[in-house]
């Protein structure tokens, strides 16, 4: 008869799979934008300021993102530094500008996007939908357990 594990010990093993897949995403992202002219982390900041019609401020995109303003605000400049994003001013807050993606900006997240959803159709070819849902569903539950 096995050992019986210590509780909480599947968990561990989950998040450990977690860090693995995080750097996966990493390294594919890095594919994915090469070439491009942007990283990883600018296609990011970019897929998140080009969400909704309306811009948005680099604070907004931050929180949605689940990082420091001003980590976001850093890539938000090289964005628009190289035509991605243009800032416009905020008839709310006349210190925080407004972030809007640029008609260059929207072509490459949608050549961006072409690359990446046959990157996930080929990911996803061995998964059901059901599991990926599952999946979803716990690692969402944890996250909201964490904080």
């Amino acid at each position: 008869m096995p050992a019986k594990r210590p509780n909480g010990a599947n968990l561990n093993d989950l998040m450990r799979e977690c860090f693995r897949v995080n750097r996966g995403l990493m390294d594919a992202s890095r594919q994915l934008t090469e070439g491009t002219g942007i990283t990883g982390a600018q296609w990011g900041v970019l897929t998140a300021l080009g969400q909704g019609d309306e811009p948005r401020t680099v604070a907004e995109t931050a929180r949605q993102m689940a990082l420091a303003r001003q980590s976001v605000q850093r890539v938000a400049d090289v964005l628009a530094e190289n035509g991605l994003v243009e800032y416009l001013p905020n008839p709310d807050d006349k210190r925080a500008k407004l972030a809007e993606v640029t008609r260059a900006g929207r072509r490459l997240l949608l050549k961006l996007e072409k690359q990446q959803q046959k990157w996930i159709a080929d990911i996803a070819a061995d998964c059901s939908d059901a599991d990926i849902n599952t999946a979803f569903r716990l690692v969402q539950k944890i996250r909201q357990q964490m904080g």
